[in-house]
Order: C-alpha cells, then sequence, then structure tokens
C-alpha cells in the first residue's frame, strides 16, 4: 500500500519512550585528533570541547560574520554532541550565494529476524531513502525542498507491506544581522540529556520502527514558525507549531505498534487490570485534533563553568495516549501541557556531567474504574560521559526519573526510575565500531540491550549486525515487546 504525507500529517514526539512514562501510547570513525589550526566562522561550542584557545569576537548567529581563529592540540576525542546540538548542524550551513545542491542523502537496507517463536512475524525489512534540493541565492535567503520514502515489510500471521512517503525539513528562510527566521516543515529537538531529552517538546515521534534507531532518526519534521536571535550572552528560540502533527504510528499489524490485538495487551498496561478479550476485537481510533500543536521557548547560554538552558512551552504531545471509549474502543488522546525546564552540562574531572529537569502540567492517566484524566509531574535525569584513559572508548551512562505529582488512583505507573547509556569503541583504525546502548529499569524488570557491531572502512558506507533484546514485567516497555526481539542485519549511507 502506499501513502503520501504532506502537511497537516502525523507527527512524532518520541522523547520518553524509552523510559516508559505516562503520557506515551499507553495505552509510551571517528577521526584521530591532529593539531591543526581552523578558522571557523560563528557558533558555540558546546561544553566538553577538546583542549583548544579560541580567539573571538562576540557571538552571533549563522552567518552573521563572526569569526574565530582556534588553535587545537591533541588530545582525548571530545564528548559526542549533545541530540540538540546534532539536529541543529544538520540545518545551520553556512550561506554561499547563489549555490544550489541537489542530492540524496540517506540510504538504508535492513532485514530483521525475530529470534521467539511466540513473535507474530518471523522477520521484517525496512528501506528509507531520503533527499533535498537547497538553493541560497544570497547570502540572506535560503530555500529547501526535502522528502523521504519509507518501506515497510512484515511476514507471518500478522504479514503487511507498506511504503509511505514523506515530506522532510522544508523551508523558507531569512538570516538578518543577529537573527534569523524559518518558516515550513522542520526538525527541532531540545535538550541536554542523550537519547532521552527531557525538554525536547516541539518536536514530533517516529514510532514505526519503535526504539531500534537513534533519536534523530525517530523524529519526523513537522509544521512550524521558527525565530532565532541572540540575546545577551546566549541564544533565544522561539517556536509555533501552526500545524499539529501526530506522532507517525506503525501500521495496527506492525510488532511495534503500542496496542498488540494479537495477544491483547496494552503498552504500559498490566494484561491482569485490562483483560486481553477486552483489547482483541477492540475498534482502535487515532484520529488527531485539527489546529497549531502549541509554542514554545528555549534559552541556551554558555558560561564559563557550565552550559545552561531554560525551556518554557505548552504543546500538544504528539505520542498518542490510547484512553478507554467505551466498550470495545480506545481513542488516541493528544493533550496540551505546559512544561518548564531547565537543563545544564558541566566539564569536570575529565568528564562532561549534564543534568535536566522538567514539569509538566497535564500528563495523560487512566483511573482504576477506566476513566481518563489528567495529572502534573516531574522527569528528572542526570548523565556522565568521559572516555576512560583518556581514549577512543566513549562511556555515556545516564540516570532518569519520572514521577507523578497527587495522581489519583490509576492503572498506570506512577513513578519510573531507570539506568541508560552507550559504550562505543573503535578498533582496527576506526575501520570498525562496536558499541552497547542499554535501557535497564530500577525497581521492575524493564531491559533492553542493543549491541552492535559495524563495518565502517567502506565510507560514506556502513555494513551492521545489531541485537535488539527486550525482557521484563508486564507493564513496562521491555515486557510488552519481549516476544520481539530479533537480530538485524544492514546497510545505511550517508552522503
Amino acid at each position: 500500500m502506499l501513502h503520501s504525507r504532506r502537511p497537516p500529517f502525523t507527527l512524532l514526539s518520541l522523547a520518553l519512550v524509552a523510559a516508559g512514562i505516562p503520557g506515551l501510547p499507553v495505552a509510551a570513525a571517528e577521526q584521530p585528533v591532529i593539531e591543526e589550526v581552523i578558522i571557523d566562522i560563528g557558533g558555540n561550542e558546546p561544553a566538553g570541547g577538546s583542549n583548544e584557545i579560541v580567539i573571538e569576537g562576540p557571538s552571533q548567529p549563522d552567518g552573521a560574520g563572526a569569526g574565530e581563529l582556534i588553535i587545537e592540540d591533541s588530545g582525548p576525542a571530545a564528548p559526542a554532541p549533545t541530540i540538540e546540538a546534532r539536529t541543529a548542524a544538520s540545518t545551520d550551513k553556512e550561506p554561499d550565494s547563489s549555490n544550489v545542491e541537489i542530492r540524496i542523502d540517506d540510504v538504508r537496507a535492513e532485514y530483521g529476524h525475530f529470534t521467539r517463536s511466540n513473535a507474530e512475524a518471523d522477520s521484517t525489512l525496512y528501506g528509507k531513502i531520503s533527499g533535498f534540493a537547497n538553493w541560497q541565492p544570497t547570502p540572506q535567503w535560503e530555500f529547501q525542498v526535502a522528502g523521504r520514502v519509507d518501506g515497510y515489510d512484515q511476514d507471518q500471521r500478522n504479514a503487511f507491506t507498506e511504503v509511505t512517503a514523506d515530506y522532510g525539513d522544508s523551508f523558507v528562510r531569512y538570516r538578518g544581522d543577529n537573527f534569523r527566521l524559518t518558516a515550513g516543515t522542520q526538525t527541532v529537538v531540545w535538550g541536554r540529556l542523550d537519547e532521552l531529552p527531557l525538554s525536547d517538546r516541539v518536536s514530533t515521534a517516529d514510532l514505526t520502527r519503535f526504539v531500534l534507531d537513534n533519536l534523530e532518526d525517530r523524529r519526523r519534521s513537522n509544521p512550524m514558525l521558527r525565530a532565532e536571535t541572540f540575546v545577551g550572552s546566549g541564544k533565544l528560540d522561539l517556536v509555533w507549531l501552526f500545524d499539529f502533527r501526530p506522532a507517525e504510528l506503525p501500521d495496527q499489524d506492525s510488532v511495534w505498534y503500542p496496542i498488540n490485538r494479537e495477544s491483547g495487551r496494552i503498552l504500559g498496561i498490566d494484561p491482569a487490570i485490562i483483560p486481553p478479550a477486552a483489547v482483541q476485537n477492540a475498534t482502535i481510533i487515532e484520529d488527531a485534533p485539527s489546529g497549531d500543536g502549541g509554542f514554545g521557548a528555549r534559552y541556551t547560554r554558555t558560561h564559563s563553568f557550565a552550559d545552561i538552558g531554560v525551556t518554557v512551552a505548552r504543546t500538544r504531545q504528539s505520542t498518542p495516549y490510547f484512553r478507554s471509549a467505551g466498550a470495545g474502543r480506545f481513542q488516541a488522546e493528544y493533550p496540551r501541557s505546559w512544561a518548564y525546564g531547565a537543563d545544564a552540562a558541566i566539564d569536570a574531572g575529565g568528564a562532561t556531567w549534564r543534568v535536566e529537569l522538567l514539569y509538566s502540567s497535564d500528563n495523560p492517566v487512566t483511573r482504576t474504574d477506566l476513566s481518563y484524566t489528567t495529572t502534573p509531574g516531574i522527569a528528572w535525569g542526570g548523565g556522565v560521559e568521559f572516555h576512560p584513559g583518556d581514549g577512543d572508548t566513549r562511556v555515556n551512562l545516564q540516570l532518569v526519573g519520572m514521577n507523578l505529582i497527587d495522581a489519583p488512583a490509576i492503572i498506570d505507573r506512577d513513578e519510573i526510575y531507570s539506568i541508560n547509556g552507550e559504550i562505543e569503541t573503535p578498533f582496527d583504525r576506526a575501520r570498525w565500531r562496536a558499541r552497547l546502548d542499554f535501557y535497564a529499569g530500577i525497581g521492575d524488570k524493564d531491559i533492553y540491550l542493543n549491541p552492535e557491531v559495524a563495518f565502517l572502512g567502506w565510507e560514506p558506507h556502513e555494513l551492521y549486525l545489531a541485537l535488539h533484546y527486550f525482557a521484563g514485567d508486564s507493564d513496562t516497555l521491555g515486557g510488552f515487546h519481549e516476544d520481539h526481539s530479533s537480530i538485524n542485519l544492514g546497510w545505511r549511507a550517508s552522503f
């Protein structure tokens, strides 16, 4: 089946999927460092960079002409940039008058085999191709059109084949002396923590492959008007989601759909509370509300002692919460919520330390009588990233928690604590990379392990073999997907 997407369309906001908190679908080569002299135009470096001497003028927005001379010494590899920095770098290109660029930028093909006999499918296939056309007629103006095509195939009992076309970051951008305005579809991810940025309130989640991909691949472009400017010594980012796009959901027969009608289970809910028979023949209503998705503001600043960020937003969550809508019916809800967040990163003791705190006013939950309501909550997290022995191996460890405030008697989990992280090391002259992503619940059994070995010696191509392992209690992420552990073999290329 072939589908197309264009505004207004589904959005994706998977900020806390791996933590499984209420508000999710419920139902929630490296190169060697060398001595060098670099002339860099504009931009602020995140905390955790390598040893360097910087001579620079006042901070200016991208393309405004501020310059800096960096004399960089050999030293330990720098920590990986945060998701906010990575997504910003993908769109923050220096203006080049009369420059036209048309290219394919991302291609991928993957085969996955489920390892457990209880899985609804034996195997899956996934393919993706994306590209863009970018034109900058003057240093001030920039125009871009982008698109992508994704293909999904699943065999056996719940077999389906689907090909979807969607827009990417397609916009008109104007750069002024001290500001930048962008209108169109964009991908903006705010926050400090890796993979689980708590301040991520304006992005749209891509749930089609659940947590199999990195965070930037679990986001879709959504319609917004964005203004960026420098205020004092920091940057102010203003976003208005003028057309709400809900999360991109997988096919209802996909093993990654948050309601499994074959087993009669709902993600995040103990099957002893809602009997499987009530779910197996249910009608699922995904309809999203029309209108805007809300607004948000984020201020970031680099001090001598730390990078800091403050976020205020009132937005709809893009990830649907499925509430009971009567006998045999589940209705998707996308509640609006105020969010107030603060975060910081600091270099100390040869490591980068990150903390993030967020208060949200309306988290969706279900009372024990199966009626729907919302309740306030706090999400918090802290992490450390370092290179043992100042080598090439990178270790990122994070502790994350969620606590609902004055919640009534509910069937959802009212507090969740977890440890997650990533260990990555290149070897054989950086031609290979070994990596382990992991997530483990504290107090509840909830496990996700993702070891991967990748061959990087055929740039820009990458061949990889990965395992995705799930296990856990019945009301956790790992427990819901316990039968969906898989071995995946794939190829990806970024041009």
